[in-house]
């Protein structure tokens, strides 16, 4: 078994937006090959919230195969352009 986590972690304000994400994660990960289980666990605090998506799988290949889906990769490379944008 290989087990992933990522954490997420915005301002209150876009949290909507982070649980859509979270949401879309959770069908496409519970749908794709070799995925065993998808749990989000939610943190909040004053001003931020925290989402910690858990996900197990069959075997690290099969979290590889999932994480490059060509969707995936051009997903972080559109976040990647935003941020470069807005800090300039």
């Amino acid at each position: 078994m290989f087990v992933v986590n990522a954490t997420f972690e915005t301002e209150k304000k876009f949290e909507e937006q982070l649980k859509q994400k979270a949401k879309k994660n959770k069908i496409e990960i519970e749908a794709a090959k070799g995925n065993l289980s998808f749990e989000c666990w939610k943190k909040d605090s004053a001003d931020k919230v925290e989402y910690v998506f858990v996900s197990k799988w069959e075997d690290k290949q099969f979290f590889q195969a999932w994480i490059s889906r060509e969707e995936h990769v051009n997903e972080h490379k559109e976040a990647n352009k935003k941020e470069n944008e807005s800090m300039y």
